[in-house]
């Protein structure tokens, strides 16, 4: 029981002091993230390391995109092989896809028709039990078509999985939100404005 307490005390300190960590933000973006989006990007390392997801609630127009992409590259920069999803309204599929291309170029997004979306889904199965998939890191959709293709995003893991505008899924018993819990994910972080 002592070694338990003292491990919460250490895990609250940790999230405490989350602007004094010790994450290096990925040289391609140090001069680009204002401080308030290194400390929001600290804030998703420091959650993600103690198993824990979470939400990010900045005003509209501070950054959460850039601060997850930071997260994105980091993660990709350091070896990580498991794809991520976005998740988002229709009207920001293409934001994302512009502000990845822009901030991280080697990240690659999906979108698409039906049979273009479900044959970029089948290439990242096959490069994920070593295949020669192409290579997708983060895949990028709207909630409308994940209710569609959910189909097709079973038996892949993702690392990350970010729910932008998540006041889409606040009532838990729409599609909508059954289809976001269904996707198989290590980690999951909800973005949205206050």
């Amino acid at each position: 029981a002592y070694y338990r307490d003292q491990m919460l005390k250490a895990m609250v300190r940790g999230i405490k002091s989350v602007e004094d960590s010790d994450y290096p933000v990925p040289e391609s973006l140090r001069g680009v993230l204002r401080e308030y989006q290194r400390v929001g990007y600290c804030w998703l390392k420091t959650l993600d390391s103690y198993g824990f997801g979470g939400i990010l609630a900045d005003d509209m127009g501070l950054g959460k995109t850039i601060q997850i992409i930071t997260l994105l590259k980091d993660a990709y920069g350091t070896g990580e092989r498991q794809p991520s999803l976005i998740i988002c309204p229709a009207s920001l599929v293409y934001n994302w896809e512009h502000e990845i291309g822009r901030l991280a170029p080697d990240l690659l997004s999906i979108v698409g028709n039906g049979p273009e979306r479900e044959a970029r889904l089948e290439s990242v199965r096959e490069q994920l039990s070593g295949g020669t998939g192409d290579g997708c890191q983060v895949l990028v959709t709207s909630y409308d078509l994940l209710k569609r293709d959910i189909r097709f995003y079973e038996d892949i893991h993702f690392r990350y999985q970010v729910i932008d505008e998540a006041q889409y899924i606040k009532n838990a018993a729409t599609q909508s939100a059954k289809a976001v819990k269904a996707i198989d994910v290590r980690t999951r972080f909800a973005l949205t404005g206050t």
